[in-house]
């Protein structure tokens, strides 16, 4: 037969049970109560706001421009944005090829960016930045710093290319040159002049201008020291110096290809 349990024994048993299950319940309530009181209490609190917002990596767009085009400002609060869509919007600047965004502390924002290389500045004014990107931008940073002068072209093709190619260049080379100015002859529509910084004149087509400038400071050695003149690099390589130019004594040379390649 089998064993019957009273009701009246399993009841401490079940109070017991129940107690322990109200007590559990009642504690997560409280907790998530808390919790929720908490965070209240945080967003509406300064802390919870950004207060900082500094910026990294740009030497051309200033902080205030960078801070302008993201949206971003000092009293907003700290989590009412994505990170991915701020990077987006500081993305569409000109100057500005890739942008990261961060939370620091407690209410710090930090914009880390990487601009598009300077190669150069329009005509005489040098606040106005040309980018391997082929935009144009405004800084109050001296544009010599980035490179030459580019006068107007009226080929926009061929300024394009100069612009890419000038891109190319090790910035050691983009600044041995002053300044460069369309040249167009009936054989070659992209041929360009630069004034260089040395005091010579560098003849070239635009399509290989990092190439032939990648060669320039080798076909220096090969010029008499002090003289200045005319370096052709349209086809081959050919030196003639102004006072020759200008019916004075001076000098012609052709340039040896295989000394200026190595």
């Amino acid at each position: 037969m089998e064993k019957l349990i009273d009701i009246e024994e399993r009841i401490p048993t079940l109070r017991k049970k129940r107690k322990r299950r109200m007590t559990w319940t009642f504690s997560i309530l409280l907790f998530l109560f808390f919790s929720a009181l908490l965070l209240v209490l945080y967003l509406q609190s300064s802390i919870s706001k950004i207060q900082i917002i500094t910026t990294h990596g740009n030497e051309i767009v200033n902080a205030q421009e960078i801070e302008a085009v993201s949206t971003l400002n000092k009293g907003d609060s700290l989590w009412s944005f994505t990170t991915s869509s701020i990077e987006q919007e500081i993305e569409q600047h000109p100057a500005i090829k890739q942008a990261e965004v961060s939370r620091k502390r407690w209410s710090e924002v930090v914009i880390s960016v990487q601009e598009y290389q300077p190669i150069g500045f329009r005509g005489t004014d040098e606040t106005r930045i040309l980018l391997e990107n082929g935009a144009e931008v405004t800084s109050e940073d001296a544009g010599s710093m980035f490179g030459p002068a580019i006068g107007k072209f009226d080929e926009e093709k061929v300024e394009k290319k100069v612009i890419s190619e000038l891109g190319k260049l090790a910035s050691e080379n983009r600044m041995l040159i002053s300044e460069i100015f369309s040249s167009p002859s009936k054989s070659d529509p992209n041929l360009i002049t630069l004034f260089m910084n040395d005091g010579n004149t560098v003849i070239l087509s635009a399509l290989d201008l990092s190439e032939k400038m990648d060669l320039y400071p080798a076909v220096l050695q090969q010029i008499p020291i002090g003289q200045k003149g005319i370096v052709d690099m349209e086809v081959g390589t050919f030196f003639e110096s102004y006072d020759s130019i200008y019916g004075e004594k001076g000098e012609e040379l052709v340039i040896d290809e295989q000394q200026d390649s190595e």
